[in-house]
């Protein structure tokens, strides 16, 4: 298994980050109901953004298993750090956002996210411990749709550090954690395992003329496939044994298959990229460093925008309040929520006794 990333590999995986980030931020945006339909060509692309969310992230948590979060106490810590240093400031600020905009404008809530999983506060309760989706049970925090992602990923990292951590049979231990979430969340666990896959490839030294076809055919394909796709649900509906289920299931295998084909093609061809991937190194890892606040924020923020707005979801005002304001407060957001993980990090050490 390889030991390290090259510079440029991290930069173009940081430049992915922030493309998919921003893929299911505008799906979203442009939905009638936040900005009057403007930008609709990309209100189905948020789907196939997530599919490369999912192998991106196994790729990253190989990365880190194998070069810095060596230990079972390390990996757990980081991983809480990580995601509790936003997930945390999301549910409380989707909870003020949504008290808020529900007491101007209830119906933009009603039947829309928070109907279901009983009051506010036990709905984020439930995320919280990321119990939401669990056996599909698909509860929302409030109007934090995007936080659905998380109650799979944080399944994963749990059946994962178990299979890397725990001796003797931790397999069955980790099967048995993804048999407790339910088969919606597993069965997508093999697409984030491809991440995995991709990482002990890294270094695999192939042909120029091979590395150039895989990269670009792969990446291709994702728009392509993104472009074509004929969804009939979404990832975090009730599992259902139908062939409209298990087709959306592998339209996802396919988009993530290809993205891990043009990311393994990557490897082989990365230094041709190193002088433009080293001009724009500093503001590319920067953004990245607020795409996962983007993520969990934007839905809440949006829809606040809306239920508060003295004008139509058509206006510019609007137009130019979501499409805009919003990434600007998100980066905000970042400078107190995943900016400062380093922050959460040393607490869960002292707490800990590291």
């Amino acid at each position: 298994m390889p030991c390290c990333m090259n510079r440029e590999t991290s930069i173009f995986l940081d430049l992915i980050r922030i493309v998919a980030a921003f893929a299911v931020f505008l799906s979203h945006a442009s939905w009638h109901a936040h900005t009057g339909g403007v930008l609709w060509q990309l209100a189905s692309i948020g789907r196939e953004a997530v599919d490369v969310f999912f192998v991106l992230s196994g790729f990253v948590i190989a990365h880190v298993v194998a070069t810095r979060e060596t230990t079972a106490k390390g990996y757990v810590i980081n991983r809480i750090a990580r995601v509790a240093s936003v997930s945390i400031p999301a549910l409380l600020v989707t909870w003020g956002l949504d008290a808020i905009g529900r007491a101007y404008r209830p119906e933009l809530y009603q039947g829309f996210c928070c109907d279901n999983g009983g009051a506010p506060v036990w709905q984020m309760l439930r995320n919280l411990v990321f119990m939401g989706n669990v056996w599909s049970a698909g509860v929302s925090p409030g109007s934090d749709i995007p936080y659905w992602s998380l109650g799979f990923e944080a399944w994963y990292y749990t059946a994962f550090g178990l299979l890397t951590f725990l001796p003797g049979r931790a397999g069955w231990v980790a099967a048995a954690v993804l048999l407790a979430a339910g088969p919606g969340i597993a069965i997508l666990f093999p697409l984030w395992l491809l991440g995995v896959l991709c990482w002990r490839w890294h270094g695999v030294v192939l042909g120029r003329g091979w590395s150039w076809g895989l990269f670009l055919g792969g990446m291709l394909g994702v728009v392509l496939a993104a472009a074509g796709q004929q969804r009939h649900g979404q990832i975090y509906d009730d599992f259902a044994i139908t062939a409209a289920r298990f087709g959306d299931y592998a339209q996802d295998y396919l988009v993530g298959g290809l993205f891990a084909v043009g990311l393994v093609g990557f490897f082989g061809v990365s230094r041709a990229f190193g002088p433009l991937l080293g001009r724009v190194a500093g503001p590319v890892r920067w953004a990245a460093g607020a795409t996962f606040t983007l993520y969990l924020f934007h839905v809440p923020l949006i829809r606040f925008i809306v239920a508060v707005s003295p004008w139509p979801v058509e206006s510019f005002g609007v137009r130019a309040a979501v499409l805009a304001g919003v990434p600007l407060v998100v980066l905000l957001l970042a400078e107190l929520t995943e900016r400062r993980k380093a922050v959460w990090r040393n607490g869960l050490r002292r707490i800990w006794g590291t």
